[in-house]
């Protein structure tokens, strides 16, 4: 059967292999499809989520309130009344632009990387929505529809303890992206992968602020992740838990034993950071690899991840921490001379490492 041709679902399912291996052969490594429909339970869960936490949408980087934006995720055909497919594509998103050495050592975690890998699946969805558009079929991308929540529904991944999505090849690290059209494809019958949690927790009990309060719960205003990413104020309390990650955070992740059978990959040359068609990605410029503590104070970043290296280099705490940061608070925004200012009052706080009987002069924030 040739594309183009529209004489049922046999035609539909040629176009679906068609849209598999345009896709595989672009870089995806994780191609399904699904019947477009509502995610009623969705919003049941949201909701639910909202009442225990009493997280607002500051907390999920959103622009307006939690149910509002979530209740425009939950019926793909909000976007697209004739829709009947949903093509979900995937990309494998550790890679070796990172360091993954100990976890002690780390400053910018593997969750930032599913994020890099945004663009990759971002720019195999409009190849794909084009291809099918040429068929004849009205189709649209993006990540309108609640993705991860979509996936575990048909058998791509299963949640485990530490509510992410685990894929079967690879664990919580795959970045998605979806296809919505009118073409009828015939639906993936997929096994999800069977997780080890039941008797495990070694997550919940990793997470250092409590964010992961119950068996496959997070309140996302105690999350290191999307702490690292907020523009608003971070409680003093929560800064002393961040330890030195200053974008993402993977402790849950690598306390997991699934992920740690997982060998990062080499690096898709077009992942990274791009603010302008990812919103999500407006303090992440410059982030392609692990960043120097001292550089993010430098070079006009962001006061985002300029605040996110003052409070790593507090935490650290060492005299050479110390040293980095008096020599660069001048090149800090004026914004974060509270931060400067607990940071230096946090190196005479921290047993066994840089101490002085007082706070001097010199400690603190000057320009």
């Amino acid at each position: 059967m040739r594309l183009g041709d529209q004489g049922g679902i046999m035609n539909s399912m040629s176009l679906k292999d068609e849209i598999a291996a345009l896709a595989s052969a672009d870089g995806a490594d994780l191609v399904t499809a699904a019947p477009a429909g509502t995610y009623a339970g969705y919003i049941g869960e949201v909701s639910a989520r909202l009442r225990e936490t009493g997280a607002s949408g500051k907390d999920y980087m959103l622009p307006s309130e939690p149910m509002a934006f979530f209740g425009d995720l939950s019926d793909v055909r909000r976007l697209l009344p004739s829709a009947k497919s949903v093509v979900f594509i995937g990309a494998y998103a550790f890679d070796e632009n990172c360091d993954y050495g100990k976890t002690g050592n780390n400053l910018q975690g593997k969750t930032a990387r599913t994020y890099a890998y945004y663009p990759v699946v971002r720019q195999i969805a409009e190849k794909v929505t084009e291809f099918i558009m040429k068929a004849g079929y009205r189709a649209i991308q993006g990540q309108q529809i609640p993705l991860k929540y979509a996936a575990g529904r048909i058998g791509l991944g299963s949640y485990g303890q530490n509510g992410l999505l685990f894929t079967r090849q690879f664990g919580s690290f795959a970045a998605l992206r979806a296809v919505i059209t009118e073409a009828e494809l015939e639906p993936d019958t997929l096994e999800p992968p069977q997780l080890p949690c039941e008797n495990c927790g070694r997550c919940l009990k990793a997470c250092p602020t409590g964010a992961l309060y119950a068996p496959y719960k997070v309140n996302p205003a105690l999350c290191i992740n999307p702490l690292t990413r907020r523009e608003d104020d971070i409680p003093q309390e929560l800064r002393r838990k961040m330890g030195n990650w200053v974008c993402g955070c993977d402790i849950c992740q690598d306390a997991c034993p699934v992920n740690q059978q997982l060998k990062p990959r080499k690096p898709d040359p077009r992942a990274g950071f791009d603010p302008v068609n990812h919103s999500s990605h407006r303090t992440l410029g410059g982030l392609e690899k692990c960043p120097d503590l001292a550089e993010m104070l430098r070079n006009g970043r962001v006061p985002v991840m300029q605040r996110n290296a003052i409070i790593a280099l507090a935490n650290i705490g060492t005299k050479e921490a110390k040293d980095t940061l008096q020599q660069n608070r001048g090149a800090c925004s004026e914004a974060l001379d509270d931060y400067l200012r607990w940071a230096f009052e946090r190196f005479n706080d921290i047993p066994g490492r840089h101490k002085s009987a007082n706070a001097s002069e010199a400690d603190m924030p000057r320009r």
